[in-house]
């Protein structure tokens, strides 16, 4: 990964990313546990955390409070197989990419939220709990302001 092949429009994703690569401190992924919720503030109420359970399972583990508001209340301690069946297979492979891959995802997608079409752009970012394998995912997402022609919900590799 090298920051030439990082395409991301919003620019509190590219701080985030940016933060990320700083935690890796030369490793190949950053310690979820080494992550310091204080470095985290500028993305809090944009961040989701997922915990990689067995069976390719992704539970929240905390749900910021700007997906809270958006999508109708907290989600912490709730699977992804509770959501609608297109949108939890769309996640589930998204984030059994990351896992498998152990590299970061961004993509942009459209979507009808309760009547009201938006863009988003998202960034999925892997946290290992041992040092090898990915435990926890990081995942930042802020609505565009102006819907990009690239707005398709295909994941994009960087």
């Amino acid at each position: 990964m090298t920051e030439e092949t990082l395409v991301l429009r919003h620019p509190k994703l590219l701080s985030l990313y940016a933060f990320w690569l700083e935690q890796c401190a030369g490793a190949p992924l950053p310690l979820a546990s080494a992550l310091n919720p204080t470095g985290l503030r500028p993305w809090l109420g944009n961040l989701l955390i997922m915990d990689v359970v067995r069976n390719s399972d992704f539970v929240y583990s905390y749900y910021g409070q700007s997906f809270s508001d958006s999508f109708g209340g907290d989600r912490v301690g709730q699977s992804i197989a509770r959501l609608p069946e297109p949108q939890g297979d769309i996640l589930r492979a998204e984030y059994d990419r990351v896992r498998t891959e152990v590299r970061p995802v961004a993509r942009v997608y459209s979507a009808d939220f309760d009547g009201v079409p938006s863009t988003w752009e998202r960034l999925v970012l892997p946290l290992t709990e041992d040092g090898s394998t990915v435990g926890k995912l990081l995942v930042g997402a802020y609505k565009l302001d102006r819907p990009h022609p690239v707005a398709t919900g295909a994941p994009r590799e960087f």
